[in-house]
């Protein structure tokens, strides 16, 4: 997709991001990748806790190329406009998508739906997305380069 189709379909809006935004979003990134490491936590609190660095880091991609996914759908709008942000992130877009889904599934219908494995591998996935999320920024967006 591109952004004039994610913008005729409402699923982002042309917005603005300021770099204290940014600084503000990679805190809650640091939050989640610090407690998702607390013992004893289950698999399903590892795996929303993981999510949700995943989606922020995607989220700041969106926001330093001047988008804000719009509220009704919006984190699978996240992943759509990272892949649409670059092309290089597809397989991540996917993939955190899909996870997407199982996160759904924990938190609203069913606990004990994530294996440790599951938990784990969406963890080194996030830790691996953090080191492009920020080489992209600083490659095309270095106004909202990390200090």
């Amino acid at each position: 997709m591109t952004w004039q189709e994610l913008l005729a379909n409402n699923t982002v809006a042309r917005t603005r991001a300021t770099k204290s935004e940014l600084e503000n979003l990679r805190s809650i990134v640091a939050r989640s990748l610090r407690d998702v490491t607390s013992p004893g936590l289950s698999a399903d609190l590892r795996f929303v806790l993981a999510y949700d660095a995943a989606r922020t880091l995607s989220l700041m991609i969106v926001r330093a190329a001047g988008y804000r996914p719009r509220k009704v759908g919006g984190h699978q709008n996240t992943f759509l406009a990272l892949e649409t942000a670059d092309p290089a992130f597809s397989l991540s877009s996917a993939y955190f998508d899909g996870c997407r889904v199982k996160r759904n599934t924990t938190e609203y219908d069913l606990a004990g739906a994530i294996t440790d494995t599951e938990a784990d591998a969406l963890l080194n996935a996030v830790q691996r997305f953090a080191v492009d999320v920020e080489d992209w920024i600083r490659a095309h967006h270095p106004e909202f380069a990390a200090a």
